[in-house]
Order: C-alpha cells, then structure tokens, then sequence
C-alpha cells in the first residue's frame, strides 16, 4: 500500500507500548511497516487478543470511517514501527471515491461492529444466560415459519411455547438475585406466538 505525504508519520513503539486506548476517538488509523502490533479488548478483566498485524497491515481504519471510537486497543508486541495517516487525510480519499462507494464501505464498517459487539458481549451474569436462552427462542420462534410440514410445525411451536414458561419461570426466580458478575446483554422482549 503506497502512502505518502507530509502529514503521514512514522511512530516507533517499544515493546508493550499502547498505540491507542479502546474508547479512545479515531483520529488517525496506522500501517504496520515492521515489528507485530497486538489488537486487544478488556472483558472482565481478561486480555483477549483479537488479532495480531504484521508488516504492510493496516488498522484503527475503523473510527476514521464511521467516527466511532476505538473498539480495542493496539499494543506493540515487539519493537515496532507504524506509519500514522491522520483522519483528514484519509476523510480526503475516501470523498474522492463515488458517494455508493462511501456509502457502502460505512454500511461494511457498520455490519463488522455490531458482529464485533455481538461476539464481545458473550452471556455473563445469570441474568445475560437467560436473556441469550430467550434470544435464542425468539430466533427458533422467526425460524418455525419456514417449516413446511404442519404436524413438524405444530411440536415445535408446542416446545418453544414450554421453553418460553421455563424461562419466564426462571426469570422470576432471578428477578431479585444479585450476580456478582456484571449484566452486558440488553434484554429484548420477545415477539412471537
């Protein structure tokens, strides 16, 4: 990838240096030009390494485009040197392109963080593993449309109809117990029958 101009940087980083903070704004996305830089995220006080870039890999493009903030962060897993392309730069090139282009990269950028939160927002507390389970019937409940054979049909929408008192009895059981561990999951109602 050939960048060049007065305004791109070349940053050298030690060893276990942060490039970038999750939560931080997006003003610039980097190209790995040597050394390894971690992409890293705090969940519930583990360290999970999302990925790891080597020369000529590019990241933290992700606020530039969407100006969002930073969903992980970037530490150097060894000495390293990254080019820095400040946000005006990049807004630069990415005008030149035609308006469905830019439209469409938002949209890609879009869809990769909701799957991105939907992976990190994995069940923890008892009140998260219920909400996934009632979740997960709303989504067999859309699914049981698809289903052809009526007397299939019918079992299932019996079973989903007891998982669904199951899981509000279970629900009501929970309601006042308090879970050391942090709710991370919004509940939805769900919207079957």
């Amino acid at each position: 990838m050939l960048i060049h101009g007065d305004d791109v940087k070349k940053e050298h980083y030690e060893k276990g240096a942060t490039i970038f903070f999750e939560g931080d704004p997006g003003d610039a996305m980097f190209i790995v030009e040597s050394g390894s830089i971690g992409i890293v995220k705090e969940v519930e006080g583990e360290t999970i390494r999302l990925a790891t870039l080597n020369g000529g890999e590019l990241f933290g493009e992700m606020a530039i485009i969407d100006g969002g903030n930073r969903m992980a962060s970037a530490v150097a897993q060894e000495d390293s040197v990254v080019l820095r392309i400040p946000r005006e730069m990049m807004e630069a090139k990415l005008a030149e392109y035609d308006p469905f282009l830019q439209a469409l990269i938002k949209i890609l950028i879009n869809n990769l963080r909701n799957v991105h939160q939907a992976y990190v927002k994995r069940p923890r507390s008892m009140h998260d593993h219920v909400g996934a389970m009632s979740f997960h019937i709303t989504g067999l409940w859309q699914a049981l449309k698809i289903i052809d054979d009526a007397g299939v049909r019918d079992q299932v929408r019996e079973f989903l109809k007891s998982m669904d008192t199951m899981i509000k009895k279970l629900e009501r059981i929970l309601r006042d117990h308090r879970d050391p561990r942090r709710d991370v999951i919004i509940d939805s109602e769900p919207s079957h029958s």
